[in-house]
């Protein structure tokens, strides 16, 4: 199998945690692409150019990361990430709305690089609307996330995953798009996701992180 990811590790952070809790990350071959360089070899595993990339061991290709998990997650048999039981397309639908705040979270700063003379406000105000409706629709689920603290499942991956991007790359207090924004803390406008957080961030699958030197290690192609 093989994991074709960005160097920025927060891109492929739910592919590696659920690699993890199946106990395949070491069966992982990886390999580094950048979508943006001229020499990218991207387009050989992905038609769509984006990473993360998979190719399973048959040679067919998987691209999205939440695919690429629910792959992965086939191999787990003790304890699957994506459930199967009545509680399976609320999961799905949290999976769903915390990704979006990883993707908000990345329209926002892409547009920022861009002089802000040329910012697309409305474009960015718009993603910053997604960021903070998801968020208060999170901070709900995270009350019943709190009342079975033993029970993991793909949403609660994501959502670790946004909220670490969005803590390390926080676009709202760097853009200052709305009044107020500059001392803006995610925590503090939502305590009960951010107490849950606080609290799950010791599952050593959501501790992993790449270390610099093991990214500069995985070949470029």
């Amino acid at each position: 199998m093989k994991l074709v990811f960005t160097p920025n590790p927060e891109y492929i952070h739910k592919v590696l945690v659920t690699a993890q809790e199946a106990g395949v990350l070491n069966k992982l071959h990886m390999e580094r692409q950048v979508p943006f360089d001229e020499d990218t070899e991207i387009w050989k595993y992905n038609p769509l150019g984006k990473v993360p990339s998979f190719v399973m061991d048959n040679g067919k290709p998987l691209f999205g990361g939440l695919l690429i998990c629910e792959y992965l997650d086939s191999f787990n048999k003790t304890a699957p990430l994506f459930p199967k039981d009545d509680t399976r397309w609320d999961v799905r639908r949290q999976m769903i709305t915390s990704d979006g705040v990883f993707d908000a979270t990345t329209l926002i700063r892409v547009e920022s690089w861009r002089d802000k003379a040329e910012w697309n406000v409305d474009y960015m105000v718009r993603e910053r609307r997604k960021i903070m409706l998801a968020l208060k629709l999170l901070n709900e689920d995270a009350k019943e996330w709190l009342k079975n603290p033993k029970r993991f499942h793909i949403a609660h991956v994501t959502t670790a995953g946004s909220l670490s991007y969005l803590s390390l790359r926080n676009p709202i207090t760097d853009c200052k798009l709305e009044p107020g924004d500059g001392d803006w803390d995610w925590k503090k406008e939502f305590p009960v996701l951010g107490g849950w957080y606080d609290g799950i961030l010791s599952r050593p699958s959501l501790a992993f992180r790449l270390a610099k030197e093991d990214i500069a290690a995985y070949p470029k192609a």
